[in-house]
């Protein structure tokens, strides 16, 4: 959506935002609401600098690419409700962290957490990946991977993350599949079910790929959740078709223990994953609603859209290796 930064109230910003070459009072105005309220200098004489910008936000994440037509330095103000993390996608970004800087990079990224920041450079083609997440879901997230509360601290992070190490290459790679629609077709990132896993493995992802003030303590093996708790958690999801619909740290939540623990504790008793789980048991709804279908109103595609199988060629895989056959000898014999 194209927005007319002169006409967008506080707070009514859409979900997705373009903006094409507008001056610094528009760039600050929307700039602003995307991410953080921030003060845009320019650094070249006489050039005053037009920003190109595309973002979308799901949930509590919000996405962005950000160009200047020329040098620019960009200070933000005091940044309480989000953490954030900039990504140069091209060059490199001289870019600050309270009295702290470095050089950011396609393999460095800029990681502020809930700190004043800025960055100074950007001009011509070059561009910034930004990702910013609401401060009350990622903490939310820690206190489910620790299984206890947090207390309201905040999550100190280093402030440079290195994007080569194996942890945080599989991080980027699941950025850049929820950002896909930002420079091209949307493909599975468009679908909601899909979206909403990406977005809940990104949180989780980030907090066991950077380094921070609760990396020590998530480094420490979790013990197994108590049978009680597994049985807790199979229930839930025996009980209501729909549950099979949660995420991993949904299921957690459910059964009163942290994710790493009820991992655990599923590998030990079942001898499975919770993701594992959750998956066979959509499986099994799928296969339920093929059998009772009524072509042509139901389809393949829709009963697997349908269970979140948002990918219907790896449907029809994981379908015929559970059941002996493909989807689409199950509908006909319905």
């Amino acid at each position: 959506m194209v927005v007319d930064a002169d006409v967008v109230p506080p707070g009514a910003l859409p979900p997705e935002v373009s903006l094409r070459r507008v001056r610094m009072d528009e760039a600050m105005s929307v700039g602003s609401l995307v991410f953080h309220q921030h003060v845009l200098t320019p650094l070249v004489r006489d050039a005053e600098p037009f920003l190109t910008l595309h973002s979308f936000r799901t949930g509590a994440v919000t996405l962005g690419t950000v160009t200047y037509s020329s040098a620019v330095r960009v200070q933000t103000g005091s940044v309480r409700d989000a953490y954030q993390v900039n990504i140069p996608l091209d060059g490199s970004l001289r870019t600050m962290r309270g009295d702290r800087a470095i050089t950011a990079s396609p393999r460095l990224a800029a990681v502020y957490g809930l700190h004043r920041h800025g960055f100074e450079g950007l001009g011509g083609p070059q561009r910034i990946l930004g990702v910013k997440i609401r401060r009350e879901a990622l903490e939310r997230r820690l206190e489910q991977l620790l299984g206890r509360p947090a207390r309201g601290a905040a999550i100190e992070f280093e402030f440079g993350m290195a994007l080569e190490g194996a942890r945080a290459r599989d991080w980027y790679m699941v950025l850049q599949l929820l950002g896909r629609r930002l420079w091209g077709a949307a493909g599975l990132s468009a679908d909601t079910v899909v979206t909403a896993n990406l977005q809940d493995t990104l949180l989780t992802g980030l907090l066991l790929a950077s380094r921070h003030s609760f990396s020590d303590e998530l480094d420490q093996p979790a013990g197994p959740a108590a049978p009680r708790a597994v049985r807790r958690a199979v229930d839930a999801v025996e009980a209501h078709p729909d549950a099979a619909l949660m995420t991993v740290p949904e299921l957690a939540r459910t059964a009163g223990v942290s994710v790493r623990a009820l991992q655990a504790g599923f590998r030990q008793a079942l001898e499975t994953t919770p993701l594992a789980f959750l998956r066979e048991r959509r499986l099994t709804h799928a296969r339920r609603d093929l059998e009772r279908a009524e072509p042509p109103t139901d389809s393949v595609a829709r009963i697997a859209e349908r269970w979140g199988f948002a990918h219907h060629g790896r449907f029809a895989l994981d379908y015929r290796r559970r059941f002996g056959e493909h989807p689409s000898q199950t509908l006909r014999r319905a």
